[in-house]
């Protein structure tokens, strides 16, 4: 009797995958109030409270996209203050470019060589965001081909079937940085509510995967 071997091998290897997955999931240690990603946590739903009561905020960008460029600019990068910025020869809107150090942080549209990265921010991920992320990003690399990029997601829940990352985008030059990592997904609403977010802290639902830091250093490296 002839035993298929190669479908065994890839079953091994998912099931590995799986393994490890969890492993490196439980090895992640909790988010206190201490860390500066919770910090943006509540950041965030309080800036969205804010863009809710005077409209007039959101010409800054989102909540999140402006919590991560103040966070960004208190550690001295050059990072752009609007939102949906150009690169010239694209009518791609993008959340943020990390500058040159001389560039103007001010304008809305930006030469290729005043780029050091495309920071594409998000507070979570949906069913539309890994094809829309790729999608900008490959049109992006025609206009540049050296061009580096980066996705910034402030929290998402642990295996989402949706979840966006390194792999799965499969772009050139581009690393996901996923901020915290939930147990599970919050109530309609709830990661915009600061009460929320601290009973998921309470509950122990939040854990720091280290990627801030990551994505610090990488950015540093560009």
């Amino acid at each position: 009797m002839c035993i298929c071997v190669v479908p065994y091998c890839f079953y091994l290897l998912g099931l590995l995958y799986v393994i490890m997955s969890v492993y490196r999931e439980l090895k992640k240690p909790l988010l206190t109030k201490k860390d500066e990603e919770y910090e943006m946590l509540i950041e965030v739903a309080e800036d969205y409270i804010k863009q809710k009561v005077d409209k007039a905020l959101e010409k800054s960008g989102s909540a999140v996209e402006v919590v991560v460029r103040e966070h960004l600019i208190s550690r001295g990068f050059n990072v752009t203050l609007n939102p949906n910025l150009r690169l010239e020869g694209s009518d791609v809107k993008c959340s943020m470019f990390l500058l040159d150090f001389i560039a103007n942080p001010s304008q809305k549209e930006y030469a290729v060589s005043e780029v050091k990265m495309v920071i594409h921010v998000l507070n979570c991920a949906d069913g539309d965001s890994l094809g829309k992320i790729k999608a900008q990003f490959e049109e992006l690399l025609r206009v540049g081909k050296f061009l580096q990029f980066a996705v910034v997601i402030l929290s998402e829940k642990a295996g989402y079937i949706h979840e966006v990352t390194t792999e799965k985008l499969g772009v050139k030059s581009c690393r996901v940085f996923t901020l915290v990592s939930r147990k599970a997904h919050p109530k309609v609403g709830g990661l915009y509510n600061e009460t929320a977010v601290n009973e998921m802290l309470k509950k122990k639902e939040l854990k720091k995967t280290g990627d801030w830091d990551a994505f610090i250093a990488t950015i540093k490296a560009a």
